[in-house]
């Protein structure tokens, strides 16, 4: 059976996240409120185990993460500046494991993080890396920012593909972001 972590996906990225664990079988979700999340399928929710806690504290959270390893795909939705964590997670991979990291529009600009990320991933051969970066959508020449479906859907044609980098709506022309 394989088993997938998911961080930071109880909210906009929880259909993705129910996608992932339907696929591997047996999940850990860590969050800093795990414990009152619920998938809605019996199946899901049983084989889901739940970590409350928060990854602005890394020491803690990894140790509480840590004894779950290897994990053989993760999804996660982490703030560019927890380069260290998203690091000791790559190193919790399985070989041949499937890394979807979530980043926002910001992350998309030239030299940006996006960038700097895939760079850092190479250290890891071991692991199928992807990204997808959330963007915007124009409708009736307003901009308005993704729903959750929207940002789910590009999530889950990651996983499916895994392809190295999934543009979720647009991110040019950059001004007219909402």
């Amino acid at each position: 059976m394989r088993k997938a972590l998911l961080i930071g996906t109880t909210g906009m990225l929880a259909e993705a996240a129910g996608e992932m664990a339907a696929d591997a079988g047996k999940s850990v979700l860590a969050a800093r409120h795990a414990s009152a999340f619920r998938f809605g399928n019996p199946r899901l929710d049983a084989s889901l185990r739940k970590i409350d806690a928060d990854y602005a504290r890394p020491s803690r959270f990894l140790g509480l993460i840590r004894p779950e390893a290897p994990f053989d795909m993760a999804l996660t939705w982490i703030r560019p500046q927890a380069e260290e964590l998203r690091n000791a997670l790559a190193r919790m991979m399985a070989k041949d494991a499937l890394l979807v990291e979530v980043m926002g529009s910001g992350a998309s600009r030239p030299g940006g993080f996006a960038d700097k990320r895939a760079k850092a991933m190479r250290l890891f051969p071991h692991i199928r890396y992807a990204q997808v970066i959330l963007g915007f959508v124009i409708e009736d020449g307003k901009s308005r920012w993704l729903t959750h479906e929207e940002i789910s859907a590009a999530a889950i044609k990651a996983i499916r593909s895994g392809a190295p980098r999934t543009i979720a709506g647009r991110l040019e022309p950059w001004e007219k972001r909402p």
